[in-house]
């Protein structure tokens, strides 16, 4: 079927990596007021790291530009990489990082940035999230989730729910022949602010191409290392643009797979959640999937040449994001020949994340399953301690 399987439900294990990422929000903690007319800092103390940021202005139109500044303090003396980082609710709208800096013990010291705020940008309150991490992104440290914030234009409010974690039981379908995803188009360019959903019949990028704009980020899944550092051997059959032809930290595979086939990488960042918890190890529906994107063996035979979807994460998730595609540019066009609530077209992206599960479009099944995915969506679930704190 054009699924692969849903994890197990998540571990009770909760053991923090060593690393810092602050939000900038209301929180508790202490309070330092920035100089001018800039928002309120909450300051945070954990790992041996403490951190507090603030924006000036507090409120930027579009088009404007807002001043960063985020001061971090070690109780001992090392070095560190820091990371900031501006959303609006689940996207990310700008980064900023200085890796293998110096810091004295209990002396602070002050980072500032500028972002030229898109005139495109959204209006709404956007947190604003310091990382850091000890240098080149290795391992996190410290968490501060709640230091402040920054509205563009009008005010708005965001919610998010609280982490949850269940088993989810694919279903067993018989589905009609997958299709070749069309040549696509190469490009170049610099690293990404971040990778979005392009629309059916746009150029995607190629492998190579997004190997250059993927960003820096932590390994969050040990265990994913041996798997994480092996690339696919072979171009697949079915899909020729899979080859599997990336190494990085889990995280930067999942960038990786998002750019080249044109999918929101958080979007991915949350199914992959759902199928895996970010474990390549996984195995499930009674032996028959695998690895990060739950590859079945008995619906998608020529991703496990070679073993390719079992021992590259790379290739795992390229396979799973071909079919994805596939099914987005409307090329699954069996899927109205079979049962289904409404008619398959191209364009529907929860639709098609629900066909990778149940090999049906928007019958109950797959309605499950979208909800799950987007649920963690909202939740940001990969940024949660029980998820970072995961050891398999």
């Amino acid at each position: 079927m054009l699924e692969s399987m849903a994890r197990a439900s998540a571990p009770d294990r909760r053991r923090r990596l060593a690393a810092v990422v602050v939000t900038l929000g209301v929180a508790a903690g202490g309070y330092a007021v920035l100089a001018g007319d800039g928002a309120q800092a909450a300051t945070i103390t954990s790992g041996g790291w403490t951190t507090n940021a603030g924006a000036s202005p507090a409120t930027v139109a579009p088009g404007a530009t807002v001043s960063l500044s985020v001061t971090v303090t070690s109780s001992t003396t090392r070095r560190g990489l820091v990371d900031l980082e501006v959303y609006r609710g689940g996207t990310k709208a700008f980064q900023r990082f200085w890796d293998d800096q110096a810091f004295s013990a209990g002396v602070a010291r002050t980072f500032t940035a500028s972002w030229a705020v898109p005139a495109s940008e959204p209006a709404g309150v956007h947190a604003v999230k310091v990382g850091v991490f000890a240098p080149g992104w290795t391992s996190l440290q410290h968490w501060n989730d709640t230091a402040s914030s920054l509205t563009v234009g009008s005010s708005s409010t965001t919610t998010t729910a609280r982490a949850t974690t269940t088993t989810t039981v694919r279903p067993t379908t018989t589905v009609g022949p997958t299709t070749t995803v069309r040549p696509t188009t190469t490009t170049s360019g610099a690293p990404s602010a971040r990778f979005a959903t392009l629309p059916p019949r746009s150029a995607l990028p190629s492998g190579a191409t997004c190997a250059t704009q993927v960003r820096p980020a932590a390994e969050v899944r040990p265990m994913n290392a041996p798997y994480d550092a092996t690339p696919g051997t072979v171009a697949n059959t079915t899909y020729p643009r899979v080859d599997g032809h990336y190494t990085g930290t889990t995280d930067q595979i999942l960038q990786w797979a998002a750019c080249k086939w044109g999918i929101d990488e958080d979007v991915v960042r949350a199914q992959i959640a759902v199928e895996s918890w970010w474990d390549q190890r996984s195995v499930g529906d009674n032996g028959e999937s695998f690895g990060l994107g739950q590859v079945r063996t008995t619906a998608h035979p020529s991703a496990f040449v070679d073993d390719n979807a079992k021992r590259s994460s790379a290739y795992n998730l390229d396979y799973t994001y071909a079919v994805f595609r596939a099914c987005y540019e409307g090329e699954l066009t069996w899927l109205n020949t079979v049962e289904r609530v409404g008619t398959y077209a191209a364009g529907d992206l929860w639709g098609c994340l629900g066909v990778w599960f149940s090999g049906r479009w928007h019958t109950a099944p797959a309605e499950t399953y979208i909800a799950k995915v987007k649920d963690y969506l909202n939740q940001r679930i990969w940024t949660s301690q029980g998820f970072l704190g995961y050891q398999g």
